[in-house]
């Protein structure tokens, strides 16, 4: 072959004429990719941010159920047959409005008597019959023991199945010695339930140390028991607490406060300190409470992007209260998370007759 020869390479006949992407091709492929994962990656987060909107709603929704069944519940023992003060209650009851003279600039606590039912059976209960006049009780093996653990102490007070409350004087082996002496007619037989009687407080904290994370938080005791629970108000309607009804005489039909010859929301009285006859704790018969929850975060679904209404922006008034009128609000803040609000009306059976 001389130097100068040239060699040709023949392609197959199948690839003539065939060539590749021009540029703008590519680029026009490019960009339809782009938009196609753009508008995935869009779906993904919408359906992200849904289901975190979810959750936090559900997470809200449950917790002001919670506080509301724990109250309420609380509220229909109070009292629990208690004849003599419990620890700081005096009363089966005591409320504590926010401010007794007018509208509150906060979250209303109340302090009430209840029974310690976590260990009740089958151990706290009696191991002899108890028949009157007795003011001794013996209860089974371990029960005191397991009853001062949970608080009990010399001037604690305990109740007999509901029916007959003493305070501790002695605590000897599993024997207890009661102040007062039952009437002769009264029989216990074994395995009647001993109950601690405890004076509790509801409140709302703010505090970090208590509520952690999750504040603000709803606290029984000092203890946090229901996360992101911002706001609890209490109204009393009561029966003989008003001397321009009945002469103040209770009928068993809750007192007519406005005159509208009809039991109404005004028939509930909440600025009142209940501790001057005739508005004192005993007068009672229902309850009206109010609870707020919010988000104890800032809100992560579609919330954080929504042009606001007034009717998702507005203050919730539960009560007398307004948080608009609270020192320190801030509407901008305020507007960050979402809330509930739940109302129930409960019948506080053992305050009076």
């Amino acid at each position: 072959m001389k130097p100068h020869q040239r060699h040709e390479v023949h392609m197959p006949g199948r690839w003539r004429g065939e060539g590749g992407f021009t540029l703008p091709e590519v680029m026009a492929a490019m960009a339809i990719s782009l938009l196609i994962a753009a508008a995935g990656f869009t779906a993904m987060t919408s359906s992200n941010k849904a289901a975190l909107a979810n959750d936090q709603a559900a997470a809200v929704q449950q917790n002001v159920r919670l506080a509301m069944e724990l109250i309420s519940g609380d509220m229909k023992m109070a009292g629990f047959g208690m004849s003599s003060p419990v620890g700081a209650c005096n009363t089966a009851i005591v409320p504590a409005d926010n401010t007794p003279a007018g509208a509150d600039t906060g979250p209303d606590s109340v302090s009430i008597v209840v029974p310690n039912t976590s260990n009740v059976a089958p151990l706290w209960t009696l191991a002899v019959q108890a028949t009157g006049p007795f003011n001794t009780i013996t209860l089974q093996a371990g029960a005191v023991a397991a009853m001062q653990a949970a608080g009990l102490v010399v001037n604690g007070t305990v109740s007999i199945g509901g029916a007959l409350s003493g305070t501790v004087t002695t605590i000897a082996g599993n024997v207890l010695t009661l102040a007062n002496t039952a009437a002769g007619a009264s029989v216990f037989p074994v395995g009647t339930p001993v109950y601690l009687l405890q004076c509790i407080t509801y409140a709302i904290s703010t505090n970090a140390a208590v509520c952690g994370n999750n504040g603000p938080c709803l606290t029984r005791g000092g203890v946090a028991i229901a996360d992101g629970i911002e706001d609890i108000q209490l109204a009393y309607a009561c029966d003989g607490c008003n001397a321009a009804v009945n002469g103040g005489i209770a009928d068993r039909v809750v007192d007519d406060q406005n005159g509208s010859n009809t039991f109404d929301v005004a028939d509930f009285i909440s600025n009142n300190t209940w501790a001057a006859a005739p508005m004192t704790p005993d007068t009672i018969r229902l309850i009206q409470v109010s609870v707020v929850a919010r988000e104890t975060g800032t809100d992560q679904g579609f919330g954080e992007r929504r042009t606001p209404t007034l009717s998702s922006t507005a203050p919730v008034v539960v009560g007398d209260h307004n948080p608009a009128n609270d020192t320190g609000f801030n509407l901008t803040t305020y507007q960050q998370v979402r809330r509930r609000a739940l109302t129930r009306t409960v019948d506080a059976r053992n305050l009076g007759l």
